[in-house]
């Protein structure tokens, strides 16, 4: 006989991929698109579950993602045994941040949490110069819409899927 799998609260289950987001900063970016399938290492930021970074449009990834729309990311922890395995898996969508105010609100999150990206825009350091014409370092939206977060010490041997309404 099976024993029952505990019910993870969707309260509790948010607060720790929230906690998770905010406690790594590195994620692998997969698409597939006219560049054909690709992978990438991204550094993000996020507001809730919205994650936030920026890349260059002409890269292959770049143009995965403008072409489909659509992503998919893994975030984990390095680890040597099975019992230390703790990693999200995430799909969403991706939305190129046109919107002055909402690209600000990022700038300043990112230049914040990697003070040395500065070095993108030519040491500029000012928000709303940044914000106004990022360049060829455009800032992009990743909405998720599964997520998965493993965690072997919480819950061994399962994926906990984060309902997103």
């Amino acid at each position: 006989m099976q024993a029952a799998a505990a019910v993870t609260p969707v309260s509790d289950l948010r607060e720790r991929v929230l906690a998770y987001l905010s406690a790594h900063t590195t994620m692998a970016l997969a698409t597939d698109g006219p560049a054909g399938l690709w992978a990438a290492t991204i550094l993000y930021t996020h507001e809730d579950l919205a994650l936030y970074f920026t890349s260059v449009a002409t890269t292959r990834h770049g143009q995965n993602m403008i072409a489909s729309g659509r992503i998919a990311g893994t975030i984990h922890d390095e680890c040597t045994e099975w019992i230390g395995m703790k990693g999200m898996q995430l799909s969403g969508t991706i939305t190129l941040i046109t919107d002055f105010e909402e690209r600000r609100r990022i700038v300043a999150g990112y230049l914040a949490r990697f003070p040395f990206s500065v070095g993108m825009w030519r040491g500029e350091s000012n928000v709303d110069v940044i914000a106004r014409d990022p360049g060829v370092h455009d800032f992009y939206r990743i909405t998720p819409t599964k997520l998965f977060l493993t965690d072997n010490e919480y819950a061994p041997g399962r994926r906990l899927e984060l309902a997103l309404d």
